[in-house]
């Protein structure tokens, strides 16, 4: 087509969009942090498989130690950390 814009342009933009992605999502993973939420586990982690995946139930990635045998079973999680788009946790303990 013509009248583009530069190709410099088009990357600037893209860039400029891209960071303020990021900044929405960190903002909104820095609100987990500290909190207890229920997930679904889904099985071993894509990028380590001694750990495992889950999801929560406004469908956030959440990765924990655990084993295979949480597979399939809701659990809760305390979210310890998070990276821009996954939480980070470990298994809640129940007070009885």
């Amino acid at each position: 087509m013509p009248d583009q814009l530069p190709e410099e342009v088009i990357e600037e933009r893209h860039a400029r969009v891209l960071e303020l992605v990021n900044q929405i999502g960190k903002s909104r993973y820095d609100a987990f942090v500290g909190r207890r939420t229920q997930i679904l586990v889904e099985g071993p982690s894509k990028k380590n498989a001694a750990r495992m995946t889950g999801r929560t139930r406004c469908n956030k990635i959440v990765v924990f130690d655990g084993s295979e045998r949480h597979r399939g079973q809701l659990m809760d999680v305390n979210i310890t950390r998070n990276g821009l788009f996954t939480l980070y946790g470990d298994p809640a303990i129940v007070d009885l």
